[in-house]
Order: structure tokens, then sequence, then C-alpha cells
């Protein structure tokens, strides 16, 4: 059975900036793996996770989980955890469901 996606892109000044810092704060909780600079996934659940990646001055976010519920959940940890970050810039989030996998 395929998980529900939902993307969103957020705009910042330092998106590697706001990724690194992101990474350095879930590092205790999640196995978190890092391809590259640029690119983050994070296993929050058995049932899904999230891929970040810098892409010029944006953040992708990919988010895939079997539960629609938990899936909004982790939708707003995100942007909460994302706007703890933030420092001359106030990032905005427009989340889309991309499909299923």
């Amino acid at each position: 059975m395929s998980q529900p996606i939902s993307t969103a892109v957020i705009a910042s000044p330092d998106p590697a900036r706001l990724l690194r810092t992101l990474c350095n704060h879930w590092r205790h909780k999640f196995e978190i793996r890092r391809d590259h600079d640029g690119h983050a996934h994070v296993p929050f659940t058995a049932g899904g996770g999230a891929d970040f990646e810098v892409d010029g001055e944006t953040v992708r976010i990919r988010l895939q989980h079997a539960d629609a519920d938990e899936q909004a959940r982790l939708q707003r940890v995100i942007e909460n955890h994302l706007r703890r970050f933030e420092r001359d810039e106030t990032l905005a989030f427009d989340w889309s469901p991309a499909g299923d996998a």
C-alpha cells in the first residue's frame, strides 16, 4: 500500500544553515541520513519520514507517512522546529499533496 506524500518549499536566505541547524537539533532523537550537505532524511517513525533538500534559496521538504493524522502532526512539528531557527526571515509553509509513492 502506498503512503501519502506531502511537500513544501520554504524560502530562506540561508537554507543550508537552516537544514544544518535542524539536523544538529534532531540528531540526538533520530538517525538522520546526510547524503551530502544539501540533503537530509529524517526517519520520524517506522511509518514515515521526511527528505529535506536545499535547492537554491529554498529547502524542499518531502514528507511521507502511512497515517494522514500523523502526517499532519509531523507537518506541524517540522514547521515549529524550523521556525525556532529563523533569523531575519519569516518562513512560510504551504504543504501540498504530492500523490502516492
